[in-house]
C-alpha cells in the first residue's frame, strides 16, 4: 500500500526518501478487493503522531497507526496486519541561506584574444533550503564545467548547479548563465614620469621617464593615458642595499591593461651638492 506523509512541520524537513509503501495484509470480498487494487489512494499518515527516537530519527509504530490505516481503507475492506513493525523517517531542522556560485572554466582562445573582463554569473548567488546541520558546510556551489575552445567573441553559456548528493537541499533554480567577455588584444606603451620619494636635495635622475610596455583590448586602446599611472623610485633603497641606483616601481596602474613591463629597470641619478 502506497503511503503520504503530512503535517511536516513548517521547520522541519525530510532528510531522506522515507517509505513509500508499506506491506499490510487485509481482508476483502473478490469484487471488493479488485476494487481496492483499481482504486490505489495512498494513505495518510500524520506526522504529528510519530515518534522520536533520536536528534533525526523518528519513528511510527505499526500498532499506532493501525486504525489511522484502516479508516482510510474502502468500506469492506479489512486491515489485518500491518507487515512491518516500524515506519523509520529522518527528519531535521529547516533552516536558509543565500551563497555564492562559483563557474568551472576551461576555455582557450583564438590568437590575440583573451579575457576583456572578469567573467559574471548571472544569478551570482541563490537561496537554498535544508537541513541546518547540512547548510552550515556549504559555503558555495559550483556550476558544470564549461569547455570552449578558440573563442573570440563574447559567449553566455547556461550552467547547471551542481548540488550535493547527501542530504536534500531545495531551491528554485537549477541553472545559471556564465558570461564570458572576450576581446582581441595588442600591445601598447607610454611614457611615465619617474617620481623619486625620500630623495635628498639636489637629486637628479636619468632618465626622467620610463616607457611602460602591457597588453590591452582594443576596445579599451583609446582610453589608456599616463594620469592612470604613477612610477615611483625610493631613495632610501641606496641606503638600505647599498647600491648605485634607483629601481623604479609602478605604483599605481589600471585594470585595463595586464602583463605589465616598466623599461628601463634602472634609474641612475647624480646629486648636486
Amino acid at each position: 500500500m502506497e503511503v503520504t506523509y503530512t503535517d511536516l512541520p513548517q521547520k522541519k524537513v525530510l532528510l531522506s526518501s522515507p517509505l513509500k509503501k508499506i506491506p499490510i495484509l487485509i481482508k476483502a470480498s473478490g469484487f471488493n478487493l479488485i476494487s481496492a487494487k483499481l482504486n490505489n489512494k495512498p494513505i495518510n499518515l500524520s506526522l504529528e503522531k510519530i515518534n522520536k527516537k533520536s536528534a533525526n530519527d523518528y519513528f511510527f509504530l505499526s500498532k499506532n497507526v493501525f486504525q489511522e490505516i484502516q479508516n482510510q481503507l474502502k468500506s469492506g475492506i479489512e486491515l489485518i496486519q500491518i507487515q512491518k513493525d516500524s515506519i523509520t523517517l529522518k527528519i531535521g531542522a529547516l533552516d536558509s541561506k543565500k551563497i555564492p556560485l562559483k563557474s568551472d572554466l576551461d576555455i582557450s582562445f583564438q590568437i590575440g584574444y583573451d579575457f576583456s573582463k572578469p567573467t559574471t554569473i548571472q544569478p551570482d548567488s541563490i537561496l537554498i533550503s535544508g537541513d541546518k546541520t547540512l547548510l552550515k558546510n556549504i559555503n558555495y556551489l559550483m556550476l558544470e564545467k564549461v569547455s570552449l575552445e578558440n573563442i573570440s567573441k563574447n559567449k553566455n553559456i547556461q550552467s547547471l548547479i551542481i548540488f550535493p548528493k547527501e542530504g536534500k537541499i531545495k531551491t528554485n533554480l537549477t541553472s545559471a548563465n556564465v558570461n564570458i567577455f572576450v576581446d582581441k588584444f595588442t600591445e601598447g606603451e607610454i611614457e611615465i614620469p619617474v617620481l623619486v620619494k625620500n630623495a635628498p636635495k639636489g637629486i637628479n635622475i636619468y632618465p626622467k621617464k620610463v616607457k611602460l610596455i602591457y597588453k590591452v583590448s582594443l576596445n579599451n586602446f583609446n582610453k589608456i593615458t599616463p594620469e592612470l599611472f604613477k612610477v615611483e623610485c625610493d631613495y632610501q633603497q641606496i641606503e638600505n642595499n647599498g647600491t648605485n641606483y634607483l629601481t623604479p616601481k609602478l605604483i599605481t596602474s589600471s585594470d585595463l591593461v595586464s602583463s605589465i613591463r616598466l623599461t628601463p629597470s634602472k634609474i641612475d641619478f647624480l646629486i648636486h651638492k
